[in-house]
C-alpha cells in the first residue's frame, strides 16, 4: 500500500503497475526484487529499483512462500542444560541471536527461537512452520544427530564438532582445544603453575577447553592433575554454592581460568565479596570477551571468539544449502588470546 504523490489514497501496487511504468516485463521486475541481478541490465535495474522506491512496492511473502513452498523461517534452536540458567539471559547468545537474526534477514529469511526442546519436539516445531532450515546449538551430539535423522531439510550446528556423515548438515565451531592451550601457555609465560580451571560440565565431547589448557602445562614439563579441574555442574547446584564449595581449593591456586567470561566475572565478584582482590591475590581468565569483559573491574584477560563471524558463517552455509550449493561441512574457526588487567606475572 501507498499514498500518491497527487492525492491521498491508498492503492496497491503491483508488479505489472512497476513493469509497465519502467517499460519492461512483469519477468524482468521480477528478476530484480528476487536478486536475480545476473539477469537484467545494470540500467534497467537500477530504473526498476528506483521505482519500486518511489512507489513503497511490498512483496507478498505470503504468496511468494506459497509458489515456492518455503516459509522463509529458519528455527534456532537452543537446548538450555540446566533450569538454573537462562538462555535468554546469557551475554553469549543474546550476541548470537542478534547476528543470527541480522545476517538471515539480509537475505529475506527470518529466525524463530526454539528453545528447551527436546529432539521430537523440535522436529515437530520444525514441520509444523514448515521451517526452511535448522540451526542447532548446545545440544548434545546424540540429540543433534536424532533431529538430522527426521529433519531432512540443511542443518547447521553451532559449537559441535564430531563426525557425521551427513550432506545436509554444516558444523560451525571454534578451535576450543586451542583456546585453551593459549590461555595454558599465557600462565606459564607470566610463571604461574600452581593453577585450575573451573568448569561447568565434565561431558567428554566440552573437555575441549581443559584438554588445550593442560597440555599447555605437559609441554613446559608441569603435570596438571583432574583435580585442578574444578566442576561446578550447573544441572545439579547454584553457582554461588559451588564456588563455596571450592574456595578452599581455589585460594591455594595463584590462577584459574574459567571456561567463559560469565563464571569468570561471577569469579571476581565473588572473590571480592570475600576480601579477595584481582589480580593482587589471584590472578583470571575467562573465555569468549564478551562485551562485559572489557568494562569489568580489571578488566578481562579472555579468549576472544569472533561471534559475528560464527553467525556469518552459519547463515552462509544455510543459505547454500537451501540452494543446493556445495559446502565445507566442518568449519573451524580461529581464536585470540585478550591479554588485559585480571592476570598478573609473579
Amino acid at each position: 500500500m501507498r499514498i500518491t504523490k497527487n492525492k491521498e489514497e491508498n492503492v496497491m501496487v503491483r508488479i505489472k503497475d512497476i513493469a509497465k511504468t519502467c517499460g519492461v516485463s512483469t519477468a524482468t521486475v521480477s528478476y530484480v526484487i528476487h536478486g536475480k541481478h545476473e539477469k537484467v541490465s545494470k540500467e534497467v535495474r537500477e530504473r526498476i529499483e528506483a521505482e519500486i522506491a518511489e512507489t513503497g512496492y511490498i512483496t507478498n511473502q505470503s504468496a511468494i512462500n506459497l509458489v515456492s513452498r518455503c516459509s522463509g523461517l529458519i528455527g534456532v534452536a537452543v537446548m538450555n542444560t540446566s533450569e538454573k540458567k537462562d538462555i535468554m539471559g546469557d551475554p553469549y547468545f543474546s550476541i548470537l541471536f542478534s547476528y543470527l537474526e541480522k545476517e538471515f534477514r539480509k537475505r529475506d529469511k527470518y529466525i524463530l527461537i526454539i528453545l528447551d526442546q527436546s529432539p521430537e519436539k523440535v522436529v515437530k516445531d520444525a514441520l509444523r512452520w514448515n521451517l526452511d532450515g535448522l540451526i542447532l546449538s548446545n545440544y548434545t551430539k546424540e540429540n543433534m544427530i536424532a533431529i538430522s535423522r527426521e529433519f531432512v531439510k540443511p542443518i547447521v550446528t553451532i559449537d559441535a564438532a564430531f563426525i557425521h556423515e551427513y550432506d545436509k548438515m554444516v558444523q560451525v565451531f571454534i578451535d576450543d582445544y586451542l583456546g585453551g592451550y593459549k590461555i595454558g601457555q599465557y600462565f606459564v609465560s607470566i610463571n604461574h603453575r600452581n593453577v585450575a580451571m573451573l568448569d561447568d560440565n565434565d561431558e567428554e565431547e566440552t573437555r575441549h577447553r581443559w584438554r588445550g589448557f593442560r597440555q599447555a602445562f605437559l609441554d613446559n614439563g608441569i603435570n596438571i592433575d583432574e583435580d585442578s579441574h574444578f566442576i561446578i555442574n550447573i544441572k545439579t547446584e547454584e553457582l554461588q554454592e559451588g564456588l563455596d564449595r571450592f574456595y578452599p581449593k581455589l585460594m591455594e591456586k595463584t590462577a584459574v581460568f574459567c571456561n567463559s567470561d560469565f563464571y569468570a566475572l561471577r569469579l571476581i565478584k565473588y572473590l571480592n565479596e570475600h576480601g579477595k582482590k584481582v589480580p593482587d591475590d589471584i590472578s583470571v581468565a575467562g573465555y569468549d570477551d564478551i562485551f562485559f569483559s572489557k568494562i569489568s573491574s580489571p578488566e578481562l584477560t579472555t579468549i576472544r571468539q569472533d561471534v559475528q563471524m560464527k553467525a556469518e558463517m552459519a547463515v552462509d552455509s544455510m543459505m547454500r544449502m537451501i540452494k543446493n550449493k556445495p559446502v565445507e561441512h566442518n568449519i573451524k574457526l580461529p581464536v585470540e588470546l585478550i591479554v588485559r588487567q585480571s592476570c598478573k606475572s609473579l
